[in-house]
């Protein structure tokens, strides 16, 4: 549910607004309203300021503290020493992969003295670089010419010619720059910029220990920026003397705000928050559904009216989990994983761990209803102490249409969720066309269900059908939009009725995808154990190895595809068919107390 909130405006007089700011962001119950504006220079710098900030503890955090006591150094001055090293790095870096190119091209040259070839060129001596291809040289060469051959390679022979007067050689050769280093100078240089990189490395395992410094200065940095963003949010009134500021504090806060206001003896008008306002989301919900929250998340908040879809939709999102990956293994693997590390984990990690732990049963039970356990059709084989289990489990067929059945028990909820946003935003008259559609689909599949079981007293498009059909079509071509003219309402019917035929159809379909993704893990794992046994060699001890290698691998990478897809897909049935037909609107703007980032 949406926490109610209560819309404040206080009147302070300028020469008290700031220490009354910093009473607030002590206080941190307040969701101040902030103007749209143009952000200042010394917010901008802030801003520039605490990224450099974040780049540094994000860099730092990952590497090892090498010492418990480190001198006393500035924040500053860590984060300027920091971005030095990490420039010199990147400098050092790029150094060592020209030299490791250079490297490369004079490889086949082997070592040799510059300088001696200096010496040797200056006085007169033309020494000179070649490389050709092995059909090409012949050993003759070598007695008619000053050749020295210098390296075979790759089908290529190097080699160094000392050009006496206007001698050519006859052959097809490719003549090269000579080289400026040799290649034992080229190593010498590479190693002594990667101990350039060790150092470096050193020297920021050091600064590692300034982290939790770095943080505090950081949330100093954030409060301050915070604290201007409001301060600058004011309206200023009678000549910039009076001091305007507005907000919304939730109702179970609200009499301790109330109490500090009195405190303070500030001037203030309050009213609770009305349906129409755009107020700040919160919200507050079971154990069960407050898991599913960061999910709702990713896609939009609520608007402040609307009904929090959070609880309607997380049993669907834990049972379409367990549907798409439909495998008992893998849930009993999920679960065991999730409740060990839960035990260590840390506190803020711990909601999504119980969350995994959730989706894990529900794993473990479509796993049990389709029969599959790690890739293995359990109806397949045979295991005594399974015979009288396996009628329990359904087949390709009833899974197909368990999908679908699914989806349009979700997608008929959310129209009665529609229904009632209709009611709780608008009013009772905005929500007859909707239960005009609930009332023509469930009554005619009703009726349909009937004609099946007592086909001699109920008859599908009979009288009572018939009835039920005008009364449905009473509300849907004429109630669709209340107080327009009922010809307008009329073909705005039509229109709606379009839509809705045609994308009922495409929304229920989208279900499929429920039954092809368990499927699919399911052949999947299944392959993977027919790889590992019929890859197996006869060895006894080996072919044990191999086996274990192979399913241990093949299921782990089957479980990361199988569990990604069975999260993604949910998440689009949740986002799209459900949202959609539950009417939702979105785009609330999550409850955000001006308050101090507190220091470590």
């Amino acid at each position: 549910m949406i926490v109610p909130m209560h819309k404040y405006a206080f009147l302070v007089y300028h020469r008290d607004f700031e220490a009354f700011l910093i009473k607030l962001q002590e206080l941190g119950m307040i969701d101040i309203e902030k103007q749209s504006r143009t952000i200042s220079d010394d917010e901008r710098a802030l801003i520039a300021l605490i990224n450099r900030y974040t780049l540094a503890i994000r860099d730092l955090k990952v590497r090892n503290v090498t010492i418990t006591e480190v001198d006393s150094m500035a924040s500053e001055l860590v984060v300027n020493e920091f971005e030095a090293i990490i420039k010199e790095k990147e400098q050092v870096d790029n150094a060592i992969r020209k030299s490791q190119k250079d490297l490369s091209d004079v490889r086949p040259w082997g070592s040799f003295d510059t300088n001696l070839l200096k010496t040797l060129t200056e006085r007169g001596l033309r020494i000179r670089f070649y490389i050709t291809n092995e059909k090409s040289f012949t050993e003759n060469l070598l007695e008619e010419y000053s050749i020295e051959v210098i390296n075979r390679e790759a089908g290529q022979v190097y080699f160094v010619w000392v050009q006496e007067n206007d001698e050519v050689l006859p052959i097809d050769a490719v003549e090269v720059k000579a080289p400026s280093f040799s290649f034992s100078e080229k190593e010498s240089e590479i190693l002594s910029l990667r101990e350039r990189i060790e150092s470096i490395e050193n020297r920021l395992e050091q600064l590692a220990n300034y982290v939790l410094q770095l943080e505090n200065t950081k949330s100093e940095l954030v409060n301050r920026l915070e604290f201007n963003s409001v301060h600058q949010s004011a309206d200023r009134q009678a000549d910039e003397k009076l001091m305007v500021l507005q907000g919304w504090v939730p109702r179970p806060r609200n009499d301790e705000f109330v109490k500090f206001l009195e405190s303070e003896s500030i001037i203030y008008l309050t009213e609770r928050a009305q349906k129409t306002d755009n107020a700040p989301i919160l919200l507050k919900n079971n154990r069960f559904a407050r898991l599913f929250e960061p999910i709702g998340s990713l896609f939009t908040s609520p608007t402040y009216g609307e009904i929090d879809l959070t609880p309607m939709f997380a049993p669907f999102f834990m049972m379409f989990f367990g549907f798409c990956l439909g495998d008992a293994g893998y849930g009993l693997v999920m679960l065991l994983g999730a409740s060990l590390y839960k035990l260590k984990a840390k506190k803020e990690f711990r909601p999504i761990l119980s969350l995994v732990q959730w989706l894990a049963v529900s794993t473990v039970i479509f796993g049990i209803i389709t029969g599959t356990l790690f890739g293995i059709s359990l109806i397949k084989v045979d295991w005594p102490m399974l015979a009288k289990y396996k009628s329990i489990f359904l087949d390709q067929n009833q899974l197909f249409r368990l999908a679908l059945i699914i989806g349009a028990v979700q997608i008929v909820f959310g129209m009665f969720v529609k229904a009632a946003n209709q009611i709780r935003l608008w009013g009772w008259r905005h929500s007859i066309s909707t239960f005009g559609w609930l009332l023509l689909l469930i009554g005619s599949a009703a009726i349909y269900g009937l004609s099946l079981w007592k086909p001699e007293t109920v008859k599908l498009l009979g009288l009572e059908h018939q009835i039920l059909l005008g009364v449905a079509g009473i509300g849907i071509f004429f109630f669709n939009s209340p107080g327009k003219n009922p010809f307008v309402n009329f073909g705005l019917g039509i229109w709606d009725s379009y839509n809705m035929v045609t994308g009922l159809f495409g929304d229920v379909l989208s279900y499929i995808r429920l039954f092809a993704l368990g499927l699919s893990s399911a052949i999947l794992g299944n392959v993977f154990n027919s790889l590992a046994f019929g890859m197996a060699p006869d060895i006894p001890v080996l072919g044990a190895i191999v086996t274990i290698i192979i399913l241990v691998a093949g299921h782990s990478i089957n479980l990361f595809m199988a569990a990604l897809g069975s999260l993604v897909h949910p998440m689009r049935l949740t986002f799209v068919e459900f949202y959609k037909n539950s009417g939702f609107i979105g785009g609330g703007k999550s409850y955000q107390p001006f308050q101090k980032q507190e220091t470590k």
